[in-house]
């Protein structure tokens, strides 16, 4: 097995572990019989990228990609599926499910049907996925202001972060393995952040954070 076959597979091992991250959170909701003050968006923009990487994945013929894409589409699904049975703010949720539609097929009806050049339509697809992974794996960092004004890290999830930050460094690693520009940028990008988040726990301790609480709105 060559250099760029082994960090395929680490890389898809550590995706897949980062995906099964919402397992706990659907746990935490169902054994509550509620959502409680947690937000859908986190599970609807992990699917809305999900979705556009299994696109990019089946377009350049990355099967890395594509299996980590097709698992993570799936299971986002289902742990959406979870939070709307027990929701109780359901207009709130198709709302948001509503946009999230219109997010997800407007670059997907756009390259399908409106760029003849596939070369580019696959580029732009790319630069899209590439957009919407910098805003996951920002997402732990969206209780910062929370987290600096009350000196703690509760609202953080250290696991989360650290997951993250793995699958950052090991697909910017496979991206300039294979040399895709598309692959290397966003996770890059994700090693960054890692980075300040690990700072963050540094500075405040790791104590008492959760899972759950990164979809606390």
């Amino acid at each position: 097995m060559d250099w760029t076959a082994t960090l395929s597979v680490i890389a898809i091992i550590t995706s897949f572990s980062s995906q099964f991250i919402g397992i706990e959170i659907c746990f935490h909701i169902v054994r509550n019989g509620s959502t409680g003050e947690m937000s859908p968006v986190p599970f609807v923009a992990y699917f809305i990228s999900a979705c556009l990487w299994l696109k990019y994945g089946l377009m350049s013929n990355i099967t890395s990609v594509t299996l980590t894409s097709g698992l993570g589409s799936l299971l986002q699904f289902l742990y959406i599926c979870v939070y709307y049975i027990y929701s109780k703010k359901k207009h709130q949720v198709h709302c948001i499910l509503l946009l999230g539609t219109v997010i997800l097929f407007t670059p997907l009806i756009y390259i399908q049907y409106f760029e003849r050049d596939g070369d580019v339509a696959l580029r732009n697809l790319g630069l899209i996925c590439s957009g919407i992974s910098i805003l996951c794996y920002a997402s732990p960092l969206a209780t910062l202001s929370k987290v600096i004004e009350h000196k703690s890290t509760e609202s953080m999830s250290f696991y989360l972060c650290f997951i993250n930050f793995l699958c950052g460094l090991q697909w910017t690693l496979y991206g300039v393995a294979i040399n895709d520009n598309v692959v290397i940028i966003p996770n890059a990008f994700g090693i960054i952040l890692g980075l300040i988040q690990f700072y963050l726990f540094c500075i405040y301790g790791c104590k008492n954070s959760k899972t759950a609480s990164v979809l606390t709105a």
